[in-house]
């Protein structure tokens, strides 16, 4: 059976750390009759799937009851000779949701929260029966998968300000993005990076100063993380997110990356260079994101920020980090939202709430030489 992540529903990734699985015991088959709704089949609350046979005309409703109120649950028609619809109702028959293909195939999966009941009601029909009424053709043997979860809190991000520490990668990183504006690209990591208890191994990103894992967002509108998911509802990363492009001519303006280190100790840079608010801002701006392996801290360094117009210093920008969901579940550190907090040589340290602080900033982030003073004067000859 495939298992869908509790904490992560709607994204491609599964959790390792943060649910803890209510496994059902027991394989049971359909009995007719099952419909119309109140006579549906009840099922015992270790119930894992139901071996069933549909009819044309036919929907088969099932009650699993004595459930967790509140735990999560994915049914799935995992096996099927046909079309399948499945729907999740409450305890009066009112359709809840309805799912026609989201499992593999022609087949449905349907992912929830448990009712306050306990009760898990579902009914299996056939394409196009929306309405669960039998108004279908379909019929044939399926196999109706179930698996509840168990909401293990995951810890928060804590941020703090640390020692500025800037590697300029724009010499020797891969190069993308250059003339772009509101596009993406992704790149893998180069090591397994742990958010918010799910592992990436890629990520993808625009020139609007911000990340996402599991999918890409080019949206140059930034959003209060507290309060507004960002377009997808990925799990994502603010560096400084806001309308920028990287149009400057006669500068190395792109986005450039890299991966540094040795096994276990290495960290993927990520540089906005010479990034310019759109349409048009009288100073371009640069700033960094650092991914660490092994610690799976986040480090935000902001080399100068100072874009000369009502940008300048984040005073539009959003700076943050959120998981799936944020705005609701409280995974979400927001630093700033349009408001110009940001300075020049200036650093941001976000580490897991369970990774313990550091004894030493520079040890922790272990970067070899810095090259800050190249690149300033680069930039200041870059604006005359």
């Amino acid at each position: 059976m495939r298992v869908i992540s509790a904490l992560a529903l709607g994204t491609a990734c599964s959790l390792s750390l943060g649910v803890a699985v209510v496994q059902p015991a027991f394989a049971v088959s359909e009995v007719e009759p099952n419909d119309p709704f109140f006579s549906r089949q009840f099922l015992p609350s270790d119930t894992n799937s139901v071996e069933g046979f549909l009819n044309s005309g036919d929907v088969d409703f099932f009650t699993l009851s004595g459930l967790n109120a509140g735990s999560l649950f994915t049914a799935e028609i995992t096996s099927g000779s046909f079309d399948s619809i499945l729907g999740f109702l409450d305890d009066f028959g009112n359709i809840l949701e309805t799912d026609d293909d989201g499992g593999s195939g022609l087949l449905s999966l349907l992912t929830g929260t448990v009712p306050a009941s306990g009760n898990l009601n579902l009914g299996v029909t056939g394409f196009a029966d929306f309405g669960l009424t039998g108004n279908h053709f379909q019929s044939g043997s399926y196999t109706l998968s179930l698996e509840t979860f168990t909401d293990v809190p995951v810890s928060n991000y804590t941020a703090m300000e640390v020692p500025f520490i800037f590697d300029d990668i724009s010499d020797m990183g891969t190069r993308v993005l250059a003339g772009a504006d509101d596009t993406t690209t992704s790149a893998d990591l180069g090591f397994t990076f742990n958010f918010y208890g799910n592992d990436y191994n890629s990520v993808s990103w625009s020139p609007n100063g911000l990340m996402t894992f599991g999918g890409s967002n080019s949206q140059f509108s930034n959003v209060n993380l507290t309060t507004t998911a960002p377009f997808n509802n990925l799990p994502s990363i603010a560096v400084l997110w806001d309308d920028w492009q990287f149009f400057s001519p006669g500068t190395d303006a792109s986005y450039f990356y890299t991966t540094m280190g040795t096994e276990g100790n290495r960290r993927f840079i990520t540089q906005w260079n010479f990034a310019e608010g759109f349409s048009d801002s009288p100073s371009p701006v640069t700033f960094q994101s650092v991914l660490f392996e092994g610690s799976n801290n986040i480090l935000f360094s902001y080399l100068d920020v100072n874009s000369g117009d009502f940008r300048a210093f984040g005073n539009s920008a959003t700076v943050g980090i959120r998981d799936v969901n944020g705005h609701l579940n409280g995974k979400n550190v927001q630093w700033s939202f349009n408001s110009p907090t940001i300075r020049n040589q200036q650093s941001i340290l976000f580490k897991p709430a369970s990774v313990p602080e550091p004894a030493s900033t520079l040890g922790l982030l272990a970067f070899g030489a810095f090259s800050v003073s190249s690149l300033l004067k680069r930039k200041q000859e870059q604006k005359m």
